[in-house]
Formats: C-alpha cells, sequence, structure tokens
C-alpha cells in the first residue's frame, strides 16, 4: 500500500513540471519573433563608419518660421450684392463700366418696359377711385346727417373705401420697386456704395422680370486669400502678421490671419487662409494677384536640421533614430516649412528620442543595400 502511494506521489510531480515547461516553450518562439522583426526594420553600421554620424536627443522647443504661398485679392461673400429689375424690358441705356466705383442710389441701366408703363397707370387708377371713393362717403355722410341717407349706403360707401385704400397701397408697393422714371422708363439704381463687378447685359438686350443686370461688391470688405498647402497648415494661427505683396503697390502691406477655410482642394492639396489689411484705406481691387508671408509661431515643437531629414521616392519624408548602439531605424514624419536651415517636425517624434542629425544618407545608403 505504502509502494502505491509513493507511485502515485512521482506521478504527479511529473505532470506539475511538464504543465509549467509548456507556457516558457510556447512564450519562447514568439519573443524571437518579435525581435526577428524589429531587427529587419533597422540599420546595423559598421564601426568605422559611425564617426561620420552625429546624433541629437530631441525635445520640444519654440520655432518661428513663415509660410510664403501664392494669393488672390476677393470680396467676402457677404460683401457682394446683384442689382436687378422686376419687370421686364428692353435695356436702353448703361451707365456704368466694370471696376466703377459708385455711390447708392447711383443710376446703372435704363430700360423701356411695357410692365412698367402699366403698373404707373395702375397707380393712377387705383388713387382716382380712392378719390372716387372718398366723395362717395362724403355724400353719404352728408345724406345721413339731413335724415335722407340709408344706413346701408353708408356701411357701403366705407367699404369701397377700404378697398379703394388697399389697391393703392398695392400699387404703391410696386412703384417703389419698380424705381423712379416715367411712362415706360425704368432706372435701375445702386441699393449702396459698391463697385461694379459684372455686367450681365449689354445696351439693347431684351430681360426678363427678376432678371439680375450687375453684380456689385462693397469696396471696404476687400481681404487676401492665400493658397496654403495642407500640411502648413498646423502652423498657421488666427491673428498670425502676415506680409502681403501686389504687383500694384511699391511697397509690401501688413496684414493678420481672420480665417481658414474648412475645405482642401483635392488635386493641390492646399487650403484656403483668410487675411485682412491692417489698413483698411489700402486700395484692393477683386482680382488682384499677391504673394503673402504668413508668420508661424509653433510652441513646444520638434526642431531638427534639415540635414536630418531625407525625402524617399518624392513622397515620403522620412528621418533615422538610433534604437541601440550602432543600430538605427527610420521613422516617417510630417514636417513644416523649413526656416535658417532648421525644420519643424509635426507629428511622428516625440521628446527624448535620439535622431541622426547628420549622415542620414550614409544610413540610408546601408539601408537600401538590405533590401
Amino acid at each position: 500500500m505504502r509502494l502505491i502511494y509513493w507511485f502515485s506521489f512521482c506521478c504527479f510531480l511529473m505532470l506539475a513540471g511538464c504543465e509549467q515547461d509548456k507556457p516558457v516553450s510556447a512564450v519562447q518562439p514568439r519573443l524571437a519573433e518579435a525581435e526577428n522583426d524589429n531587427l529587419k526594420h533597422t540599420v546595423m553600421l559598421r564601426p568605422e563608419s559611425l564617426p561620420y554620424i552625429k546624433i541629437q536627443e530631441i525635445q520640444p522647443e519654440a520655432f518661428a518660421g513663415a509660410i510664403s504661398a501664392p494669393a488672390r485679392v476677393d470680396f467676402r461673400a457677404q460683401a457682394v450684392s446683384t442689382a436687378g429689375t422686376v419687370v421686364a424690358g428692353r435695356v436702353s441705356k448703361i451707365h456704368v463700366q466694370i471696376g466703377d466705383r459708385i455711390k447708392a442710389d447711383a443710376p446703372l441701366a435704363t430700360l423701356a418696359s411695357v410692365e412698367a408703363a402699366q403698373m404707373r397707370s395702375d397707380y393712377d387708377r387705383a388713387a382716382a377711385e380712392l378719390a372716387r371713393a372718398e366723395d362717395h362717403l362724403r355724400r353719404q355722410l352728408e345724406m345721413q346727417r339731413t335724415g335722407v341717407g340709408l344706413e346701408i349706403e353708408r356701411v357701403e360707401a366705407e367699404t369701397q373705401l377700404k378697398q379703394a385704400r388697399t389697391e393703392l397701397a398695392r400699387s404703391q408697393d410696386f412703384l417703389n420697386l419698380l424705381g423712379d422714371g416715367k411712362a415706360t422708363e425704368v432706372i435701375v439704381r445702386a441699393p449702396m456704395d459698391s463697385m461694379v463687378l459684372k455686367a450681365h447685359v449689354s445696351t439693347g438686350a431684351a430681360v426678363a422680370g427678376g432678371s439680375p443686370l450687375f453684380d456689385l461688391g462693397e469696396p471696404s470688405a476687400a481681404w487676401i486669400i492665400a493658397d496654403v498647402f495642407e500640411k502648413d497648415l498646423l502652423l498657421v494661427e488666427i491673428g498670425a502678421k502676415a506680409i502681403i505683396e501686389l504687383a500694384s503697390l511699391p511697397e509690401p502691406i501688413l496684414g493678420h490671419v481672420v480665417a481658414e477655410s474648412a475645405a482642401i482642394q483635392t488635386e493641390l492639396r492646399r487650403a484656403s487662409v483668410f487675411i485682412e489689411p491692417d489698413d483698411p484705406k489700402i486700395p484692393l481691387r477683386p482680382g488682384m494677384y499677391a504673394r503673402v508671408s504668413i508668420e508661424a509661431s509653433t510652441p513646444n515643437r520638434i526642431i531638427l536640421p534639415t540635414t536630418a531629414v531625407l525625402i524617399k521616392d518624392g513622397r515620403e519624408t522620412v528621418v533615422y533614430l538610433e534604437v541601440a548602439p550602432g543600430r538605427f531605424q527610420m521613422r516617417p514624419v510630417q514636417i513644416g516649412a523649413a526656416r535658417e536651415g532648421m525644420t519643424p517636425i509635426l507629428k511622428g517624434l516625440a521628446g527624448g528620442e535620439r535622431v541622426v542629425i547628420s549622415g542620414a544618407l550614409l544610413i540610408d545608403s546601408e539601408a537600401a543595400l538590405l533590401l
């Protein structure tokens, strides 16, 4: 009996040892596989090449740069309006030219319109009907005062007077929309101080009611629209100073960023940055071309010498990190605009990493031989 007990105890110990050994043997291949995978993405330099490599431990720091971009002058959307006609007619005269600066109520064009003549005739008829209705009510009130008038006739006269007043008010509203002029003549006038941007008609043209005749813009509401690359948008802040060069002005002017577009132009990978001149009296005309330089301040940003950054296949931007003594690994990064030999890193690196700032081409050549 004692022999059977001892045999069972030995079997239990052997099974327990097997269970403990099993996880270790399963984990070891996975660790080795992960280590081999990391080695595939690293480059080991020969000792004689290391003196040509310069490495720096990076930390975030401030970087003041400038973003250069093409630009144009345009009106704000809310500063553009359309002047048109409410009646059909034919353009007999145009009083303005494209680019003219005009005052509010200045004549834009004169039209000849049969509808206008009919509206003025309707107003005269409504005024005459009102005069007759007022006279008829006065007679009914006088007859009722002398005792010969009927109450029903007085009420009817008051109703006719109300209808006549309503019709005259309606005709007056139409004339107000029509504008001034006589008979068939209609003069279209500017609703505000503005600049003539576009003419939709020419002399002799027939137009329908509600047709636009001119596009007008408010001169004081022009701004500069810069086309900034998508990767540089992270460096642009609202309120940033800008230097604007216009071909029509002998000296650059100063401005500041007031807004950014939420959309990216798909083909050019650019977005609009809107800039206002600091001096609102500077004459800006839509369609002007410009060049802007926007100050970009990026606190707590990784900054590297330009020699540390490599461009692979014309598309991917990379740097090399030291992951162990003599061993280096390639890291894709996103960069901003360089200035004075220094390049801001927008994405891809963190403080404390060791980056190759000189000799990266040597490591890249070694990496190419391993492929």
